[in-house]
């Protein structure tokens, strides 16, 4: 029997044909409809379009409207890649910038993005396809110097300067650093449903705070450093100065505390206020 004798569902071929669309690329009403009518069985228009997104949304799939684009936003839905599959991918990307000709490259890329993946550097490697959508718009603003709102789940909102994406080695999720009038502010990519770009900023954005601490005695003698760190200085007395970085702030500050008197952070200045802050708290215990 040919193919095109095969008896199918129509309305669930119409329902993939919408999805297959939108993996193509983000489109609006009128080029959806424009493109269902190359798949025949129609006819079709904006109602039978939404509800054909309707359909896929009530499925688990997060499309969007997006700048007047319906877009997906998170596939595979309702779960992120595995430790080893996100490695995987990433050695696919590695691999791929070396490749002749150069096509490869792109034709790698467009295929990540397509699977809503990004990397990110991190104390343990690990990258993640969480939130791609808003990490893409923060990533853009940060790229091109714009102040942003950070819009929450719960409908408040935050008016901010980008500085970068990490993530939490606690608990496995990525935030963002942010900065402002009132200082530096970290945000779960979990608590924020969308970012908008508000007014252009001077200030040239900070990739990363980079962590200078020094060691003393025979924990110098003996520290095994992280695969973030390096050795920058060696004094004559044998203390170490270290530069860390890409660690949250929250674990490296409570690793650095156990060192007790064996530790003292030189930079950023914020960092050595925000340990005087934790240190007080705890004498406090014992008052």
């Amino acid at each position: 029997m040919k193919n095109k004798d095969r008896k199918i569902n129509v309305a669930s071929y119409k329902v993939l044909c919408t999805l297959l669309s939108l993996f193509e690329k983000n489109l609006t009403m009128k080029e959806l409809v424009a493109a269902l009518e190359t798949y025949g069985r129609g006819p079709y228009n904006n109602f039978v379009a939404s509800k054909y997104i309707n359909t896929c949304k009530s499925c688990g799939l997060d499309i969007q409207k997006i700048n007047g684009k319906y877009s997906i936003v998170n596939f595979p839905f309702m779960d992120k890649f595995s430790d080893a599959e996100v490695a995987l991918l990433y050695e696919l990307k590695t691999y791929s910038e070396n490749l002749k000709p150069s096509q490869t490259e792109e034709k790698v890329s467009s295929f990540l993005d397509k699977l809503h993946v990004t990397f990110f550097k991190a104390s343990n490697g690990l990258r993640s396809s969480e939130n791609y959508r808003i990490i893409k718009m923060f990533e853009k603003a940060r790229k091109k110097k714009f102040n942003i709102k950070v819009i929450f789940k719960n409908g408040e909102d935050f008016d901010c300067t980008p500085i970068e994406v990490f993530l939490n080695n606690e608990n496995n999720t990525l935030y963002f650093r942010t900065s402002n009038k009132k200082g530096i502010k970290e945000i779960s990519t979990k608590d924020i449903v969308n970012i908008r770009l508000t007014d252009k900023n001077d200030v040239e954005p900070k990739e990363s705070f980079d962590v200078v601490f020094e060691l003393i005695g025979k924990l110098a003698q003996r520290y095994q450093l992280r695969e973030n760190e390096e050795i920058i200085k060696v004094k004559a007395n044998g203390n170490i100065v270290v530069l860390n970085k890409y660690e949250d702030k929250k674990t490296l500050l409570r690793r650095l505390m156990r060192y007790d008197s064996s530790c003292k952070i030189k930079k950023p200045e914020f960092y050595v206020d925000e340990m005087k802050r934790m240190i007080n708290e705890s004498l406090n215990n014992y008052q």
